[in-house]
């Protein structure tokens, strides 16, 4: 059965490039209220496909765990903050795209690790 890690990823994918409009990736930059819609989306779509991954993988138990709560809370923290500094400080650029994605990964790794490492 494929590792919890493998859906949270494609939830990543979806949510911060696939599910985007253009719309939304030209202005989370500089609208809180945009970011804030992109960023719902993208905590809704790891879900789901979380939830995928733990039906799949015969753990519904952890379904409705706190800590599963508490990590998609602290996802959606985590993102609308790392975002909006990347729309202060480095919009546009090849670098702040490249760190924007490796702490989004980094992130998910420790979701992974820290909350479904059974």
């Amino acid at each position: 059965m494929p590792d919890l890690l493998f859906f949270l990823l494609l939830g990543h994918y979806f949510g911060d490039f696939a599910f985007q409009s253009d719309r939304v990736a030209q202005n989370k930059g500089t609208s809180k209220r945009v970011l804030t819609y992109h960023v719902s989306i993208y905590v809704l779509t790891i879900a789901l496909f979380l939830a995928a991954g733990l039906l799949i993988n015969d753990e519904s138990g952890q379904l409705f765990r706190w800590f599963t709560a508490i990590a998609l809370i602290f996802l959606f923290a985590q993102h609308w903050v790392q975002d909006f500094a990347k729309g202060k400080w480095f919009n546009g650029t090849k670098q702040g795209f490249y760190v924007d994605q490796a702490l989004h990964l980094l992130f998910l790794f420790a979701i992974r690790i820290l909350v479904y490492n059974g």
